[in-house]
């Protein structure tokens, strides 16, 4: 837990550097984009994903699973050059057959003008993104959390410096924010493959392969599922509202999102190979039950924080027509939350190899999510779209809890992950009985509310005592050594 902890704090340490540099762009999207165009740049950006994911069959995930079966430096190093040189040779030829096909895809999918003219450039991005994923992959399995982040803080630099140029002086519009994701990406890949020089020695094995894929391929319905769950609320909206309130929503989720960035995402980057190496530990089922734990009280720490202090926030860096996205924040950074246990959740089918379950939970969850904003965005908008998100992903964990039992049993205490949630909705609705304002009367409730969370959850019995002891008694050293110097 210990070595679980340290990486996911030092992945976390970058995401929040990711997330302040990137944040940069927000003022410079809301001033010089207006609600359509960022409208637009969701819709773009939505679409990729599913490139990112598939362009290489989601080989990095398989990596990650294979290459802790192998116990020689050597063999290692043959399973990160396989596949990355897969990554690449398929992302490459998947890239050129988009291109060529643009005339034909570019009318099912992006209805809105000058359309055909950032296409390319988005294949080529995303396509890249995606063996970046695998050079990044590399990193991860090699509990190099530091190299990991130097080189995605690296990248967002370069790809803010970028966008600031093409967009606020060269006034490019989409295009110039679309070259600077590009920057970025290429930033990244340079950086990740130099990291990595001494693992990559370009050989190929064809074991190895197929066993990543045997593991990967059957991942891709719920990738795509999940794909279906990222860009159907943003489409819905656009079919029975605005492009405008896809400007708002995306906006909301973007701060919302901000959850994912700053500890789901580093949880996730450290969970994978953490668990992986930790199967031959007796106690590991323990050790899944506790980060369970764990994740939901930081989390809901997080998630309460967003959405206390978000309308402050967008009130600062946004134009005063983003303002209807301020009460979405709270219930999409909630939303995070729950997708985000499946990392520990999905450990029972990932232990078994039984990643056909997921698809089966993830396309279950794209049908109910599909029906949800067919019922809700019509008449709520923004509103029935963040809700439509969270009773979704609400399923999905209860989903995989469901499958866990049976197939793997994890002791899950869930009347604690209930009452973290519980904590932190509460003091949210709490927060909304007062009007909302930026002065200091204002300002020091909701940190009083923050501050509510865990001293709630120590009262009601939230935390173990012997956790409690080992933090005292942690505490108690690190004061000690202080005093001696």
């Amino acid at each position: 837990m210990r070595r679980l902890v340290s990486n996911s704090a030092v992945y976390g340490l970058g995401s929040v550097a990711n997330q302040a540099v990137a944040f940069l762009l927000l003022p410079l999207y809301t001033r010089y984009l207006t609600p359509t165009d960022y409208g637009a740049l969701a819709l773009v950006n939505t679409a990729g994903s599913i490139l990112i994911f598939t362009a290489a069959l989601g080989i990095h995930s398989g990596m990650i699973r294979v290459f802790f079966q192998y116990v020689t430096p050597e063999e290692r190093q043959r399973v990160a050059s396989t596949a990355l040189l897969f990554a690449a040779t398929l992302a490459f030829l998947v890239g050129v057959s988009l291109i060529l096909a643009g005339r034909w895809v570019v009318p099912l999918i992006f209805d809105f003008p000058n359309a055909s003219s950032y296409y390319p450039l988005a294949v080529c991005t995303f396509c890249a993104s995606a063996v970046n994923l695998t050079s990044l992959a590399i990193l991860q399995v090699q509990q190099r959390p530091r190299a990991y982040v130097l080189a995605s803080v690296s990248g967002v630099f370069v790809s803010v410096g970028v966008s600031i140029q093409l967009v606020a002086f060269a006034r490019l519009g989409l295009f110039g924010v679309l070259v600077g994701q590009l920057a970025g990406v290429l930033t990244q890949l340079v950086i990740g493959l130099t990291a990595s020089y001494a693992v990559i020695r370009g050989v190929f094995y064809a074991g190895a392969l197929r066993r990543m894929l045997d593991f990967s391929v059957p991942l891709w319905p719920t990738n795509f599922s999940a794909w279906v769950l990222s860009m159907a609320d943003r489409w819905t909206l656009k079919t029975f509202s605005t492009l405008a309130s896809v400007g708002l929503y995306a906006l909301g989720f973007r701060f919302g999102m901000i959850l994912e960035t700053l500890f789901v995402q580093p949880f996730q980057q450290a969970w994978s190979p953490h668990l992986f190496a930790s199967l031959e530990d007796p106690g590991y089922r323990e050790m899944i039950a506790r980060a369970l734990d764990y994740y939901v009280f930081v989390g809901a720490f997080i998630a309460l924080g967003l959405g206390l202090f978000a309308g402050d926030a967008i009130r600062l860096i946004a134009d005063p027509a983003f303002g209807g996205s301020e009460p979405i924040v709270f219930w999409i950074a909630v939303g995070s939350l729950l997708r985000g246990t499946s990392t520990v959740t999905v450990a029972s089918i990932h232990i078994e190899g039984k990643t056909h379950y997921s698809a089966g939970v993830y396309v279950a969850a794209t049908l109910l999510n599909l029906v949800l904003l067919r019922l809700l965005v019509p008449d709520f908008g923004i509103y029935g779209a963040a809700a439509a998100l969270l009773v979704t992903y609400a399923a999905v964990t209860a989903m995989f809890l469901a499958i866990a039992r049976r197939l793997h049993p994890i002791p899950y205490r869930l009347s604690r992950v209930f009452l973290g949630l519980v904590a932190a909705v509460s003091l949210y609705c709490a927060s909304r009985l007062f009007p909302s304002s930026t002065d200091a009367a204002s300002l020091g409730l909701k940190i009083l509310l923050l501050a509510s969370v865990p001293a709630v959850l120590l009262v009601a019995g939230y935390f173990p005592r012997g956790d409690l002891e080992a933090i005292r008694s942690a505490l108690a050293r690190r004061v000690a050594r202080i005093r001696v110097r």
